[in-house]
């Protein structure tokens, strides 16, 4: 079975403090006669510590341009795992650069299936007949609408105007999921400019069940309460 361990990098470098939170893939077992999954887990691996080094480029990269305004920076990666069985992992990766009072995040996702040897795309889930990026438009819409309901009770200044057009959503957006839930991160402004913070909306499992896969339901959603 695969497990996540952590790795954590903690130092200050000029004026950036860095807490970063590495995900480790590994075998709880030996499997030294499995080839392709050790081989598929280093190259996970891999990915997640080039994103993460990404993101601290990009941190200094800020940093060296702007640091004639004597920022602190505060840098830091936190992960969930969101999914993992003996041959199913799905899980998150939160970047996150705080300066101040603003915060800037975005989030990465890693979906694998070790049997199918293939990184998990939304049309997986999906019977072949389903319009889903339209259907999961729906679905965050509301969830959108019912947000800005609620800043709108606070700030009657907050304007807002969203429509099911203005939601970038495609097949390769990232997602990542748990047995009841497809989860789908949003960026900082991503949404709307003034809304700063990291926003996520989660498909219930239950309300697509009719439009999900045979994959999906033999292997992620095995039981159901509808």
């Amino acid at each position: 079975m695969v497990i996540i361990e952590k790795e954590v990098l903690d130092y200050e470098k000029n004026n950036i403090k860095y807490y970063i939170n590495i995900p480790k893939l590994c075998y709880e077992e030996n499997n030294d006669k499995n080839f392709f999954k050790n081989e598929m887990i280093e190259s996970i691996n891999q990915f997640i510590s080039e994103d993460i080094f990404i993101f601290i480029d990009m941190i200094e990269d800020d940093y060296n341009i702007s640091k004639n305004e004597y920022t602190y920076i505060n840098s830091l990666t936190e992960f969930q795992v969101a999914y993992v069985s003996k041959n199913i992992i799905s899980l998150s990766v939160e970047f996150s650069q705080l300066r101040g009072l603003s915060d800037i995040s975005y989030t990465k996702a890693y979906n694998y299936d070790f049997n199918l040897r293939k990184e998990l795309s939304l049309k997986d889930f999906f019977k072949n007949n389903v319009d889903f990026i339209e259907l999961l438009k729906r679905y965050i819409l509301i969830q959108i609408n019912n947000f800005f309901d609620e800043i709108y009770r606070y700030d009657e200044n907050f304007i807002y105007n969203f429509m099911e057009d203005d939601i970038v959503l495609e097949e390769d957006n990232i997602f990542y999921f748990t047995h009841e839930f497809l989860i789908f991160p949003f960026s900082s402004c991503e949404i709307h400019e003034n809304i700063v913070n990291l926003l996520e909306f989660k498909i219930p499992f239950n309300k697509i069940y009719p439009y999900l896969s045979e994959y999906a339901m033999k292997n992620i959603v095995k039981r159901m309460v509808l």
